[in-house]
């Protein structure tokens, strides 16, 4: 399993505000009761949504093998090309499990991260699901998802059928660092607000904030877990490797088993499902230690995109705030 940092996801709280959090209306004159009621309405990011996956019953015993080297960078470009041509996808099953067993235990994230490093700027159609405070969500969120990397700028929508629909937030590390811009949906888009990242209200509703939507966030966990592994002694081979379908989407699911002793872990365990039409993640849930699943997050469609600062403009004719 990988380990994760602790993320947050706005809107802020009544305490926020009266703590003295900057919050700005574009609607005058602003009344601070709708204030209230809006952040006391406001978010629920934590699930965007269930993706049911059912897995082969194909398991590999986790291959050991030598540290980092050039060889490894080498495989992980080899991988790429496998999936860009198409070759993993005409893998039978047992073709698959034998090839990604073979690999070096580095290559895992180092081939996702060749992938994402080619995508600064995409569109993303999300589902997640979260723990929260003991409780597992009862209804996915559903999300659509404007996301450039550097400079760190997002445009996120609730979309219809999904809980919080109309809901948008626009996120621009260029304006502001600290907080997102945004508004509830249908009969509660009363004003505009801005809220901070990491509010108290953020807390209670995410694991996660507005600057870690996109998958590099995912892929720079499973590389910063492989180089924590490494330094404490750990084994960093998938404890299984698997056929499994997303959707009925053909993927191959690696698992992650948290040693005893291990330090700074999230989850006990963790399961990445990878794409094997590009190199990305597919999906990723993970698990406590005491088996319940604390998150599952489904990125059903991915497109390169180039955005101009209108995608992330408030005043964007195409957008309710």
């Amino acid at each position: 399993m990988f380990t994760f940092r602790k993320f947050f996801f706005p809107y802020t709280s009544t305490i926020d505000m009266l703590a003295g959090v900057p919050m700005t209306t574009n609607r005058s004159p602003f009344h601070i009761v709708s204030g209230l009621a809006l952040a006391g309405a406001l978010l629920t990011l934590a699930p965007w949504g269930a993706c049911a996956a059912t897995t082969a019953a194909t398991t590999a015993a986790a291959a050991t093998h030598g540290p980092e080297s050039n060889a490894s960078m080498e495989e992980d470009e080899v991988l790429v090309q496998k999936i860009k041509t198409g070759a993993l996808q005409a893998m039978s099953d047992e073709q698959l499990i034998k090839t990604f067993s073979q690999l070096a235990p580095q290559t895992y994230s180092g081939y996702l991260d060749v992938g994402v490093r080619q995508l600064n700027e995409y569109e993303l159609w999300m589902k997640r699901e979260e723990r929260l405070g003991g409780t597992w969500a009862g209804q996915p969120f559903v999300n659509y998802i404007k996301y450039r990397h550097k400079p760190r700028q997002v445009y996120m929508k609730w979309l219809k059928d999904s809980p919080k629909s109309g809901q948008e937030i626009i996120y621009d590390e260029t304006k502001r660092k600290d907080a997102s811009y945004g508004h509830l949906g249908g009969l509660f888009n009363i004003t505009s607000m801005w809220s901070a990242i990491d509010g108290s209200m953020a807390k209670g509703n995410s694991n996660h904030t507005v600057r870690d939507l996109g998958m590099q966030s995912v892929v720079a966990i499973l590389v910063d877990s492989h180089k924590m592994r490494v330094k404490e002694g750990q084994p960093t081979a998938p404890n299984q490797i698997e056929v499994a379908k997303v959707n009925g989407e053909r993927t191959i699911a690696l698992t992650w088993v948290t040693p005893a002793g291990m330090t700074g872990a999230y989850a006990a365990k963790s399961k990445v499902y990878v794409n094997l039409q590009q190199p990305w993640i597919r999906m990723i849930e993970s698990w406590n230690e005491r088996g319940e699943m604390i998150e599952r997050i489904s990125f059903d469609k991915v497109v390169p995109a180039s955005f101009t600062d209108t995608d992330f403009d408030p005043k964007n004719s195409n957008y309710a705030f």
